[in-house]
């Protein structure tokens, strides 16, 4: 067993978001033995994640950020959006590889993106509400798991932190 990860670790799953290490442990599965794991999700109480331990790697399952990292993360919000592109196809698809790399600072601008688009176009469609607010859920997740927090509270910072650095046009 090459365990990486250890009981009450904040880890992040690229697709899932953040969540605790509750157990490590070994399961059969399909006449073999392997050992898992046991992941509380935190956007998510009751809904625990098995990820077997030897394709945690693999599949970009990682600690969460270090506190130290968090001006960085805020900067990344306060940053001018990156122009995306017109065709919606193209777009949320765009979005949505930012979103399941894993990467907290893509997660980051997937939410200032989005933000900055919704107030320049007044509202979002339904395909960009759902990227904007999965968006959100993990990036509070993420800061939820490095501060000790819960996600309500996280989410809270974030959409507080949106509301300041997201500035409506100037009224000509």
């Amino acid at each position: 067993m090459n365990e990486t990860f250890k009981v009450g670790d904040a880890i992040i799953h690229p697709i899932r978001g953040a969540g605790i290490v509750e157990r490590v442990e070994e399961r059969p599965w399909r006449g073999k033995s392997d050992w898992y794991y046991r992941i509380r999700l935190m956007n998510h109480h009751a809904t625990s994640l098995m990820v077997p331990i030897n394709v945690a790697e693999e599949i970009g399952l990682r600690l969460a950020i270090p506190e130290s990292k968090l001006n960085q993360v805020w900067r990344v919000l306060s940053d001018d959006p990156t122009k995306l592109p017109n065709d919606h196809k193209i777009r949320y698809k765009l979005l949505k590889e930012k979103l399941h790399t894993g990467d907290v600072f893509q997660v980051t601008e997937v939410v200032r993106d989005m933000a900055w688009r919704q107030q320049r176009e007044g509202r979002l469609n339904t395909v960009g509400k759902r990227i904007y607010e999965e968006s959100i859920k993990l990036l509070a997740g993420e800061i939820a798991a490095t501060q000790g927090t819960d996600v309500v509270n996280a989410e809270a910072r974030v959409r507080d932190r949106v509301r300041k650095y997201v500035v409506p046009p100037a009224v000509l």
